[in-house]
């Protein structure tokens, strides 16, 4: 798989297809290969440009004293600019939504659009309960990646087990997980706070959630009402992430948000960006 050395480290990432650019980012423990039915389906319509964030898959060592989210994003833009790639429409799930919310929100005139799926833009629940049990799951999940896989993965199995799909790539994604960086991570997304800064958003934007988490579901409202003019899809039956529990309805509503916005083959839009 090809690899480019930006921003003083080395990303790994896929780079199919022709047309306007997408680009994937993976979720946390996950690497760009949770993509792979993505990739498949949309590279005969775009170009598919699915990255391994520093510290995941076959990128560069995520170091300490990192400031991670800030790098993480410069590490994208860099790739593109080293592809060639003026704007995209960013779609991240999960760790991988902060991660495009942080990209946004530092370089939104690198976006032609936004989509945030299974993610928070911050953790203020409204309901005090649900509040206090993000907080707790929010401190254990950084020394629970910690675990072995033999440890990890039978409760994988468990909480997925309704998603036979989604539970065979975590499985595999989790054995191959880079625990230290991992968990670094995942402090860094527990300090999320852009809703401020999502205010000042002027790209189409698109949240995706699955309708089989209360927590979820009030944090992605909370994202699409920080963006003006931005939409949410809620997904019957799914769990994040929702590209791996029902890749083929979230593959429907992402082919649908290209079509709306005109990135597609051919649109005027996409001329005008020199595609």
């Amino acid at each position: 798989m090809p690899t480019l050395s930006v921003n003083g480290t080395t990303i790994g990432y896929e780079d199919r297809g022709d047309g306007p650019p997408v680009v994937l980012v993976h979720g946390l423990g996950l690497s760009r290969q949770m993509w792979r039915g993505q990739i498949d389906r949309f590279s005969a319509s775009h170009r598919v440009i699915a990255v391994d964030a520093r510290g995941a898959g076959e990128s560069g060592r995520l170091g300490w004293g990192t400031e991670v989210l800030a790098t993480q994003a410069r590490d994208l833009v860099c790739l593109l600019d080293r592809l060639d790639v003026a704007r995209v429409v960013l779609c991240g799930v999960s760790y991988g939504g902060v991660l495009a919310q942080e990209f946004a929100t530092t370089f939104p005139e690198r976006l032609a659009g936004l989509v945030v799926v299974d993610s928070f833009p911050d953790s203020r629940l409204a309901n005090p309960l649900r509040r206090a049990g993000l907080r707790v799951s929010a401190a254990l999940a950084g020394p629970m990646l910690l675990l072995p896989p033999a440890l990890m993965l039978p409760a994988v199995r468990r909480a997925y087990r309704q998603w036979p799909h989604a539970s065979a790539v975590i499985a595999e994604g989790y054995a191959r997980m880079r625990r230290l960086e991992t968990a670094r991570v995942r402090r860094a997304i527990n300090r999320a706070d852009y809703v401020p800064a999502l205010a000042q958003l002027s790209v189409p934007t698109l949240g995706v959630v699955g309708d089989s988490s209360p927590v979820l579901l009030e944090l992605m409202h909370r994202f699409v009402d920080a963006v003006p003019g931005a939409s949410l899809e809620t997904v019957a039956d799914s769990f994040d992430p929702t590209p791996l529990c029902q890749p083929e309805r979230f593959d429907e509503v992402l082919a649908a948000f290209l079509a709306d916005q005109g990135w597609t083959a051919g649109s005027s839009r996409w001329r005008e960006t020199g595609g």
